[in-house]
């Protein structure tokens, strides 16, 4: 990934006006910037951060505009192998634009587009574009002191060993998945044991047993089933007694309903008829219907109307009556039924029962038993070669398992890495004049040698820690540059404070051999004085109306 050139404007304290800072492709330079604090030194930075990968650690997005006149902007142009990306962000408004080759990423039907940027494009990790490309003092994390966890994730995304580490999760996944089938089977197998096991122990009890007990046991039983026998016959025949019961309820309930459906019948035939002799005039005819035949018809319709109503509560009474008595028959049949089940069952488990010590006496069971040895012993064979063969897949998988580990692939890879590495940090040191030699070691541990004894890092002083890690970081570089040859982008953000005016001659002159060998543009931002007439250019930033701006001047 190499970087062409990097726009931005209202960024943190960058205002409307748009600042540009181009590399060259066929050289390298080293900048000198400048600034007082707050000026905007480590924003130019932030900004190939976030054009690059969308973010900044440990700032919220909505806090990168300016806060004036919000309208953040950022546009970089880089070169990835053969392929030309410029990119377009923005916040306040929103804007996110990708030019391949000078034509728009199409988004449809595809991954993220970050994804896509950061896994097929530019082949650097965020994790290690952050650690390694971008250095502050603010979040450097220390080689000499860095955690194992932190260091084995540089190291792996470093050197390109995501994909052994995907690989080795994968395998991970399979042999545990493995090893459950395995515990299954030896959990199967067990049972399996135990219950041949206690077969043979149910045979042997067996053969003790007298056939005499079985006898007598059998005797009994059969007595028991007598006794079901004939209560299952009592309780048949009261169900049949109810069963009748409930005939005779239904015909008379039928019979009742009959009755009483007439009735109301003649009774709404008879209500009509009063109220024709109530209206005191035919309505077809208008003869008057007042006379004392009437009057006597009228009084006899109100007799027989009281006593249709009066029987048909009385036939109401009894349907009440005859519903109840019913409900309470199908009850007590019910019960019956539940009785005769229950009873049904209890034969049926006794007949069982008596089958089964028949067949005891006639060794029927003892040669069940035998077979069902054989059987356990059978399924025991073929659970145990299943069992052996889902062994060998977890023994191999281990086997590749140890091969894609720490201690395999990636060691053969390392060891190959180590000698020139080491190499570079052993020049470097002695440029430098450092009174201790430093090498990583096989797990990539960093061991610091003084007359002849190990030292604990933690026991040099800031300056020695910072020219150690200095030399590391730049060793490191240069092997990062064979992995992404088109690389050309350093930032060293105040890592040469604290570092006396020797040091940071001789830590200078080795960066600015480094860059120019490996074509990597180097940003040194520093409050202490330092040597002019070792960089190619120097960035002045400052404030102008409340706004940073900045320029670039060549140094002769």
């Amino acid at each position: 990934m190499r970087i062409d050139f990097i726009e931005f404007k209202n960024f943190a304290s960058y205002g409307n006006q748009k600042q540009r800072l181009e590399f060259h492709q066929d050289k390298s330079e080293l900048f000198l910037t400048l600034g007082k604090n707050g000026d905007g030194k480590t924003t130019i930075a932030n900004a190939i951060i976030y054009a690059l990968y969308g973010k900044v650690e440990g700032v919220k997005l909505s806090d990168l505009p300016n806060r004036i006149n919000k309208e953040l902007w950022v546009r970089i142009g880089l070169q990835c192998g053969t392929i030309h990306i410029d990119i377009e962000r923005g916040l306040a408004p929103n804007k996110f634009n990708v030019l391949i080759n000078g034509v728009e990423y199409d988004k449809a039907g595809k991954k993220s587009v970050q994804d896509y940027l950061e896994e097929e494009v530019y082949g650097i990790p965020y994790h290690v574009f952050k650690n390694i490309i971008i250095l502050s003092i603010n979040d450097f994390k220390s080689f000499l002191t860095m955690s194992p966890t932190d260091k084995k994730q540089i190291i792996d995304r470093m050197f390109g060993f995501s994909i052994l580490n995907d690989m080795q999760r994968s395998i991970k996944e399979e042999r545990r998945s493995l090893k459950m089938d395995i515990d299954n089977y030896e959990t199967e197998l067990n049972q399996i044991m135990e219950s041949i096991n206690s077969t043979r122990n149910r045979l042997n009890q067996l053969i003790e047993e007298s056939s005499q007990k079985n006898k007598d046991k059998i005797v009994e039983l059969k007595q028991e089933l007598l006794d079901l026998n004939e209560t299952a016959k009592e309780l048949k025949l009261n169900a049949e007694e109810i069963e009748k019961e409930l005939g005779i309820k239904r015909t008379a309930y039928e019979d009742t309903r009959t009755q009483a459906t007439g009735l109301m019948h003649e009774l709404e035939d008879l209500k009509k008829k009063l109220a024709l002799y109530e209206a005191g005039q035919c309505p077809t005819c208008e003869t008057h219907l007042t006379t004392e035949w009437h009057m006597e018809q009228k009084d006899q319709f109100l007799k027989q109307i009281k006593e249709d109503t009066d029987k048909i509560k009385e036939l109401k009474v009894d349907l009440t009556a005859i519903t109840e008595a019913a409900e309470a028959l199908k009850k007590q049949k019910t019960e019956i039924g539940t009785k005769t089940n229950d009873i049904k069952y209890n034969m049926q488990t006794l007949k069982n029962e008596l089958v089964k010590l028949k067949s005891d006496i006639n060794d029927g069971q003892f040669e069940y038993l035998k077979n069902l040895i054989e059987e356990f012993e059978q399924t025991g064979t073929d659970k145990s070669n299943k069992k052996d063969t889902i062994s060998s897949d977890y023994q191999f998988m281990d086997i590749v398992e140890q091969i894609l580990g720490d201690d395999g692939v990636k060691n053969l890879a390392v060891k190959t890495i180590l000698p020139g590495l080491n190499a570079n940090i052993a020049a470097m040191g002695q440029t430098m004049h450092l009174p201790f030699h430093i090498r990583f070691d096989e797990k990539f541990n960093c061991i610091i040698n003084h007359l002849g004894e190990d030292i604990n890092p933690l026991t040099l002083s800031t300056g020695e820690r910072k020219k150690a890690d200095f030399i590391i970081v730049i060793a490191i570089i240069k092997i990062l540059k064979l992995r992404f040859p088109q690389l050309n982008l350093l930032f060293l953000d105040e890592l040469l404070s604290s570092v006396d005016h020797d040091g940071i001659y001789n830590m200078l002159k080795i960066l600015n051999q480094v860059i120019k060998e490996n074509k990597i543009n180097t940003f040194v931002i520093n409050h202490t004085v330092l040597p002019h007439e070792i960089f190619d250019k120097k960035i002045q930033i400052y404030r102008e109306n409340g706004f940073s701006k900045f320029t670039i001047e060549n140094i002769e």
